[in-house]
């Protein structure tokens, strides 16, 4: 019953069109805006659920104040359509070469604050020349860790994470490292002076801005303090890198942020760049893309674009 005669027999008997609405109710929880996602309207949306409901012989999606959850079923479903469609859609796409100034199509990006100021103005006009076609949907994602990222280029679909991890993803070959990243803190020169670093006293006294888009993890710099019998006072803690010049300006306040970023806000401000008094290892700035995609021509094609980028601009 497996051979491939009767397999063509039995996916005869199915829309392929109503297991993409399928993927698409399952991710957005919502009829209209699964329809919207697929360019349906709503009637037709409805009709395909009636359709999907009767080949599963299940509601599927039940309505409830959150939005259509799932059933038991469908939850079993899922991911194998989506392996199953992913597939599929990997074998569409590498049918063919990437051309890139032939091409018309839109990247997902995910990343976090800090790297779109440094990659993406750069990212888009190497683009622009090369591949007119091309467009990209610049995602803001809140990414601490390497298992986080594989979750989010699950969920939100993205074609590639571009972010800073402080240890290097475990598997292998879905990920790119483009560069390693020191930590120094950043204040008004005008308070610490046109010295070269700061002492431990001066580090811990003052209060912190806590630059950080985590939400239920210890910051990396509190964990190694108290790892160090050290604390420091945090009273500010944001994800964004384009708020410090402001806090930061005119108070005794500190913030531990990259090398980068630093020379990214304190040319156009009075913050100045001190060496850490305290020893820390590097952060690890990388691209890390879903296995299921790394035969994409298209997304291979973008990670050497984004290599490029930092490579012209010195980082890589």
């Amino acid at each position: 019953m497996n051979d491939s005669h009767n397999l063509s027999q039995r996916l005869s008997r199915v829309n392929l069109n109503l297991l993409v609405a399928f993927h698409a109710l399952y991710q957005e929880r919502h009829l209209t805006r699964a329809a919207n996602r697929i360019s349906l309207s709503q009637p037709a949306m409805s009709h395909a659920l009636k359709k999907l409901r009767s080949q599963f012989d299940d509601e599927l999606f039940i309505k409830t104040s959150e939005g259509m959850q799932p059933t038991p079923l469908a939850n079993r479903l899922f991911q194998r359509i989506e392996t199953g469609l992913l597939q599929l859609d990997e074998a569409i796409v590498s049918s063919h070469s990437f051309i890139p100034e032939k091409e018309v199509r839109e990247f997902r990006i995910g990343i976090t604050d800090f790297m779109i100021n440094e990659l993406v103005p750069y990212l888009v006009r190497a683009v622009n020349e090369q591949a007119p076609g091309i467009s990209f949907n610049i995602l803001y994602t809140k990414i601490s860790s390497p298992e986080m990222a594989y979750k989010l280029l699950q969920e939100q679909e993205l074609d590639l994470a571009i972010t800073q991890f402080e240890y290097l993803p475990q598997h292998t070959g879905c990920y790119e490292l483009l560069y390693e990243d020191q930590l120094v803190c950043v204040a008004d020169e005008g308070v610490y002076g046109d010295r070269e670093s700061l002492s431990a006293e001066e580090f811990l006294a003052p209060p912190h801005v806590a630059l950080s888009h985590r939400e239920d993890e210890p910051i990396l710099v509190n964990r190694k303090l108290i790892s160090l019998g050290m604390k420091r006072k945090v009273v500010v803690k944001t994800p964004y890198i384009a708020t410090l010049p402001a806090i930061l300006s005119g108070t005794n306040m500190i913030t531990v942020i990259t090398e980068y970023g630093a020379r990214l806000i304190c040319p156009e401000s009075p913050l100045k760049a001190y060496q850490m008094p305290i020893d820390f290892d590097p952060l690890y700035v990388c691209q890390i893309w879903e296995g299921r995609k790394a035969d994409d021509p298209g997304i291979h094609w973008l990670r050497t674009v984004v290599r490029n980028c930092l490579q012209e601009r010195g980082l890589n």
